[in-house]
């Protein structure tokens, strides 16, 4: 019974995030084109519905599943991590250039310059090349023993501080939560993401430590806020590539990556739970 409800739960998971992705790609593309198909607060209701069906599905799913095993074991090689780890270093690496181009594309633009919207812009970028670092050294340790990158302990908070610029940036801005629902959907992916960064951090430090509910339901809730927001933006982007977009200040691909490699943490939990 208790299985049944856990693939149940992961089932409704799966559902809700394409039902976001596509609510959400609706939404964006008919903002970009200037058609309203529906009434804002409807179609802001009609967004917001499947992300929070989404989060009670995370928290239904980390209740009924507590796998007893450490967060993260590299005393074996782990193929999934380390590729996913690579995917993300690219992808950060990435984001440190889609960074520092947004601020001196915003620097030239404007003659008046706020500065509470663009400090934050350059800081997650320079961070962002530091990231691309950390998760190098996480893909090198999961593929080889003779390399741990546990040593550097301060270098676990360079994601948590990535993340942290990118909420204060948000929390810059005037935001409208039934116009700007791009804007909110990510703010509430930050404050995922900060939890996952956390739990991750925790479970780094303390070898021993079995997977705790609270890294379960971020890992989850991470999966399906980073598609939810990344995909639609990156599917939007490419079909309409010929400049007419409102210009994003984010990087879809290193939401999206951070979403592969939570799911990557997940399937190598699963799998090494079944080992035992």
């Amino acid at each position: 019974m208790q299985r049944t409800r856990a693939k149940l739960s992961v089932l409704l998971l799966i559902l809700t995030v394409i039902a976001a992705c596509f609510l959400h790609f609706f939404s964006l593309y008919y903002q970009e084109v200037g058609v309203a198909v529906v009434s804002s607060a409807d179609s802001t209701g009609l967004v917001y519905l499947p992300v929070v069906i989404g989060i009670i599905a995370c928290v239904i799913c980390s209740l009924i599943c507590k796998p007893q095993v450490v967060t993260f074991d590299f005393s074996s090689e782990r193929q999934g991590i380390s590729l996913s780890s690579v995917l993300l270093c690219v992808a950060f690496f990435y984001d440190f250039i889609h960074q520092i181009f947004n601020v001196y594309s915003y620097v030239t633009k404007y003659s008046y310059i706020d500065y509470a919207f663009v400090v934050p812009m350059g800081i997650s970028g320079v961070v962002a090349l530091i990231c691309s670092f950390y998760f190098a050294s996480i893909s090198i340790t999961a593929r080889s023993n003779t390399y741990d990158f546990r040593n550097f302990t301060l270098l676990h908070f360079s994601p948590v501080l990535w993340a942290f610029t990118k909420l204060c940036g948000i929390m810059a801005q005037i935001v409208d939560i039934r116009l700007n629902t791009e804007t909110c959907l990510e703010f509430i992916l930050i404050c995922v993401i900060l939890m996952f960064l956390l739990n991750m951090i925790s479970g780094i430090d303390n070898k021993q430590r079995f997977v705790t509910r609270a890294f379960l339901f971020s890992s989850l809730a991470l999966v399906l806020m980073s598609f939810t927001v990344g995909l639609p933006r990156l599917i939007l982007n490419i079909i309409m590539y010929d400049g007419t977009t409102v210009p994003s200040y984010f990087s879809p691909i290193t939401y999206i990556m951070l979403g592969v490699f939570s799911l990557t943490v997940i399937c190598d939990i699963k799998a090494r739970s079944k080992i035992q």
